[in-house]
């Protein structure tokens, strides 16, 4: 299958006399999917989330859009093909719940129906008049998902997500994977960084698993949920219960 985002050989680091953050990095987002990347605090994660972003550019390898290297391409050509949700994003000024929505389409023809969709669809439309500053974090979190959302409706592609629902309560967590399973249903590739095993396990369709910059493991979600892979990168014993995907347990 094709894939609308690919990394090739991939290497980054902050400081060239220190060890590089993500390394040797191989894999590629398909239309259609729901992939997790998992792995310990500073593994990478987020690293490797804005080089594919185009916001880092690499020691060596090459990050890939549409076949074209992302951090040549058109700026709204960028923005067109591919939204993200950061973990959180302050804000110094009194922006509605519904501005920060219609900030997706800032370098897009004017949807509104677009953004009507999305503050429907993140359960915010009671709140669209709000001060974005002044919500909650998980509720704050719903307002970038919708952001996304709205930018990601016409020419959308990609979608990544640092932790979105790090914050929320169990309902809108949980909401918020189906929202991502159903706009990969419609054409999306989506990666969203998780720390809840559980989550991947539920929701995703592929998973990367990433230690100390390296993949550990790709493929489909039953390859790489496997206690064995699994406890040697989180270093605890891991127990998957049940049949079908897996619901996974720390043993004493």
């Amino acid at each position: 299958m094709a894939k609308t985002l690919q990394l090739h050989e991939v290497s980054f680091g902050y400081d060239r006399a220190e060890p590089a953050v993500v390394e040797g990095f191989s894999a590629g987002l398909a239309a259609g999917k729901v992939t997790a990347l998992i792995g310990p605090n500073a593994a990478g994660k987020s690293t490797l989330m804005k080089l594919m972003l185009g916001l880092l550019e690499p020691w060596s390898g090459t990050v890939e859009l549409e076949g074209r290297p992302v951090a040549t391409c058109p700026a709204r050509q960028r923005a067109a093909w591919m939204s993200y949700v950061p973990q959180r994003v302050g804000a110094s000024f009194t922006f509605t719940v519904e501005e920060v929505v219609r900030m997706g389409r800032y370098a897009l023809p004017w949807a509104p129906q677009a953004v009507e969709a999305a503050l429907e669809l993140c359960d915010l439309k009671d709140l669209r008049t709000r001060v974005y500053a002044w919500l909650s974090m998980g509720q704050q979190q719903r307002v970038l998902l919708a952001r996304a959302v709205a930018q990601a409706r016409g020419a959308g592609k990609v979608m990544l997500l640092d932790e979105p629902g790090s914050a929320m309560d169990l309902w809108h967590t949980h909401h918020t994977m189906r929202i991502l399973r159903d706009l990969a249903s419609n054409g999306l590739a989506v990666l969203v960084i998780l720390h809840d095993l559980n989550l991947a396990s539920k929701y995703a369709d592929e998973v990367w698993l990433l230690q100390n910059g390296r993949l550990q493991a790709q493929g489909p979600w039953q390859a790489v949920l496997r206690p064995p892979t699994l406890e040697p990168v989180y270093r605890v014993g891991l127990e998957a219960l049940g049949t079908g995907r897996p619901v996974f347990t720390v043993r004493d």
